[in-house]
C-alpha cells in the first residue's frame, strides 16, 4: 500500500530528529584532542663501564698486545753497524726465562727479542742537540707532546643540581618536564587549536613560544609515539617525539599561563616528580640510559 505524503513527511522528520539526536550523543563523548611533546637530550658522552664490560676490553687489549708485532729493526738498521749498536744499546731487553726462579708474573714468553705478554716500548735517540727545552716549548712542541688529560664526566650542573640546565648527567638521556599551576609535573601538552596543522608541527609551534626561539630541535616523525587517554577530562593526548639539538629551553612568563617551571630529568628523577599513574603510562616511552 503506497504512503501519503503526510506519512512521508512525517517518517522524514523523526530520521532528521534521530540523526540531530545521534550526533549530539558523539559529540558529547568524543574525547577533546590535545598534542603532548617528548622533548629529549641524547647523551653526549659515553656511560661507564660495568664490570662484564671492562673484564672484556681489558682481555682484548691484552689479546692485541700479545698478536701484535714485534719492531723490525732489521729493516732501519743494517746488521753489525754502528747505528745497529746504538739502537740496541738503548732498549731495555726483556728477562729471559732461567730455571729455578720463579716469576709472579707468569714465565716470559720471550721472541725476536720481545716479551710477547705486554706492551713493545722503543726508545728512538734524539741526534738534534741544538734543541733545549725552552725553545720546544716556544714552539709548541710541549702542547703537542702532552698527555690527553679527558674532562671530568662530573660537572658544575651535576654539583650544584641545576635540573635546568642540559650540562648534567651528560652519559643519560635528559627529558623535558613542565610544572603546571596546580603543582603537577608532566611533559609539555598543547590544546590542539588548528586541526589542518599536523600534530608535530604545531606541537614544535607551541614549544617555542613556550619556551623561546633560541632551540634547534629536530622532530623524529610525524606520527605520534604514544596517546594518553584521561576518561575523566574525556581528553586524548597524541604524544610526538622530538630531540633538542642545540640551544636551550627558557620558560617564558609573558606567553605563558599554563606552566610555572620546568626541569630536564632523567627516566629516574621522572619517577620520583611525576605520578605514578601518569609513569606507569608513559614509562614505555623512555630511555633507560
Amino acid at each position: 500500500m503506497p504512503l501519503s505524503s503526510t506519512s512521508i513527511m512525517r517518517i522524514n522528520s523523526m530520521m532528521k530528529r534521530g540523526l540531530a539526536t545521534a550526533t549530539a550523543k558523539a559529540t558529547s563523548t568524543s574525547p577533546k584532542i590535545k598534542v603532548g611533546i617528548l622533548l629529549s637530550r641524547i647523551p653526549i658522552i659515553k656511560s661507564e663501564l660495568n664490570d662484564l664490560e671492562k673484564h672484556y676490553y681489558e682481555y682484548q687489549s691484552k689479546l692485541e698486545k700479545r698478536l701484535m708485532w714485534t719492531f723490525p729493526a732489521y729493516f732501519y738498521f743494517k746488521k753489525g753497524t754502528v747505528a745497529e749498536h746504538k739502537f740496541l744499546s738503548q732498549q731495555k731487553g726483556p728477562i729471559s726465562k732461567k730455571n729455578g726462579i720463579w716469576f709472579p708474573k707468569g714465565i716470559p714468553d720471550i721472541k725476536h727479542g720481545r716479551e710477547r705478554s705486554t706492551k713493545q716500548e722503543i726508545k728512538l735517540s734524539n741526534d738534534n742537540t741544538a734543541t733545549s727545552p725552552t725553545k720546544d716549548k716556544e714552539h709548541g712542541r710541549d702542547d703537542v707532546n702532552r698527555p690527553v688529560a679527558p674532562n671530568d664526566r662530573i660537572t658544575e650542573a651535576d654539583r650544584s643540581n641545576d635540573t635546568k640546565s642540559l650540562e648534567r648527567q651528560l652519559s643519560r638521556t635528559l627529558y623535558l618536564l613542565l610544572k603546571d599551576k596546580s603543582g603537577i609535573w608532566k611533559f609539555p601538552n598543547f590544546d590542539l587549536s588548528d586541526e589542518l596543522k599536523p600534530l608535530h608541527v604545531h606541537a614544535e609551534d607551541e614549544l617555542r613560544l613556550l619556551g623561546g626561539d633560541q632551540m634547534h630541535t629536530w622532530s623524529v616523525s610525524a606520527t605520534p609515539i604514544g596517546v594518553l587517554q584521561n576518561e575523566e577530562n574525556a581528553t586524548a593526548e597524541f604524544i610526538v617525539k622530538s630531540h633538542i639539538l642545540a640551544g636551550k629551553f627558557e620558560l617564558m612568563a609573558q606567553k605563558n599561563d599554563t606552566f610555572k617551571d620546568y626541569a630536564w630529568l632523567t627516566k629516574d628523577e621522572i619517577n620520583e616528580y611525576v605520578p605514578k599513574e601518569y609513569f606507569r603510562s608513559t614509562e614505555f616511552l623512555l630511555a633507560d640510559n
